[in-house]
């Protein structure tokens, strides 16, 4: 029979293994990176499809996926917050389909951004008469195709705004209100096809483009294609900037148009060359009308963008030759008068012009230690690569209190087994 102080000892003996074991456990889950997979929803808010009420997106729930067109019925409005992100996902060719608001106002630094990936247009009308307003301000739409496409009455304001990439022109037929295109940077776009008409809700029914900033035009910058009754398209105090072609445009064969496109910085004065960059009456009877743009701007207006300042390529720094320095003059050391008895030695130089010596600096090599400590710091300087890092799951602790207790009723268990095997 085994003696009851040994029986405790075997006890205490696996417990003491138990608590060792959990302390490892736990040292090795406070110790080591997390390797939690990433909740769905950091990754941002997906949605889609038509807006029920009125909706407010947040910055706290930004960005938000769009994947499936967000289309937006009349008398419902969409308010998005600055600092949101919106993208959209390849397979959908419209962002917002709109007969009711869209109201999204950043602030200088803190933007909305619109990102079309490449394959989508952004803000679309659909309806016979539609009543749909987007006003946009300290946005960013950029990478997609058209950035509005109103083909109804509905309205249009953008200000304050950069817009970039955009491969197809933007278009505006008869809006119900006036239209302001005001204080925005256009870099690498296509054009805006504009028509005006005064309807009677809307009896000036004017289109104003005006204190923008065009770099890098895909074609025309501003096409009118009509303008009915005393409706008017006005193109001033603008810069253009790196542009070519034919920028500002009456559309042919259109029965009416009108455009004032004066007080314009184009960074030139010649007036032969901006004839040539505008299309009108002048290059196509066919056309209803002359563009007036005189007169010019000598200088960009003061509240029209600045271009960006490109940033200068860094000059490489030549490498110094260094001058090689320039062999002693070798002296003639006069020979002595040979005589019959001479006989030169085997240390004396046979030729009587002295060869100045080349120095060879040796680099001593480092000892056993110095190698070692050489490789030491090289291995000590060395970041481990995460995405080599074997991940070990963590333990809650739950699941470490469930191991302690576990590891002692085991042991509990055992020792009872024990007594009961020994006993006589």
């Amino acid at each position: 029979m085994v003696p009851l102080k040994t029986h405790k000892k075997y006890k205490k003996t696996l417990i003491l293994l138990s608590l060792l074991i959990t302390s490892v456990l736990l040292t090795l889950q406070i110790s080591l990176p997390s390797n939690k997979l990433t909740a769905s929803g950091d990754v941002g808010t997906q949605v889609g499809g038509i807006l029920t009420g009125n909706t407010t997106w947040t910055a706290e729930n930004s960005p938000y996926i769009i994947t499936d067109t967000i289309q937006i019925p009349e008398d419902v409005n969409l308010t998005i917050e600055s600092g949101v992100t919106i993208t959209v996902q390849s397979s959908v060719s419209t962002m917002f389909l709109i007969n009711g608001f869209i109201m999204a106002h950043g602030n200088s630094t803190n933007q909305i951004i619109f990102d079309g990936n490449v394959n989508s247009n952004f803000f679309k009308t659909n309806h016979p008469v539609a009543t749909g307003f987007v006003d946009l301000d300290y946005c960013v739409i950029r990478n997609g195709l058209s950035a509005f496409w109103f083909d109804n009455t509905g309205s249009f304001n953008l200000t304050n705004s950069e817009l970039s990439d955009l491969s197809q022109e933007s278009y505006l037929w008869y809006p119900s209100q006036d239209v302001f295109i005001e204080y925005n940077t256009f870099t690498n776009t296509s054009g805006i096809k504009i028509g005006t008409d005064d309807y009677s809700s809307n009896t000036t029914g004017i289109v104003l483009v005006k204190y923008n900033l065009f770099l890098n035009n895909k074609g025309y910058i501003i096409n009118n294609f009509a303008s009915y009754g005393l409706s008017k398209t006005f193109v001033n105090n603008n810069s253009f900037t790196g542009t070519s072609g034919v920028i500002l445009e009456v559309e042919q064969t259109s029965t009416t148009a009108d455009m004032d496109a004066s007080q314009n910085y184009w960074g030139i004065t010649n007036t032969t060359i901006i004839d040539s960059m505008i299309y009108d009456k002048n290059d196509d009877v066919s056309c209803s009308s002359y563009i007036n743009y005189l007169p010019l701007l000598d200088v960009p207006d003061p509240d029209t963008p600045i271009p960006p300042t490109p940033t200068p390529s860094p000059t490489p720094t030549e490498t110094p030759t260094p001058t090689p320095t320039p062999s002693p003059t070798p002296s003639l050391t006069p020979s002595p008068t040979p005589t019959d008895t001479q006989t030169p030695t085997t240390s004396e130089n046979p030729s009587s012009t002295s060869i100045p010596s080349t120095t060879l600096t040796v680099t001593p090599t480092p000892t056993s230690s110095e190698t070692s400590d050489s490789t030491s710091n090289q291995i000590n300087n060395q970041t481990p690569n995460p995405s080599t890092a074997h991940a070990i799951p963590e333990i809650s602790p739950l699941v470490a209190i469930t191991i302690l207790l576990g590891g002692s009723s085991i042991g509990a268990i055992m020792l009872w087994r024990t007594k009961k095997t020994k006993r006589p």
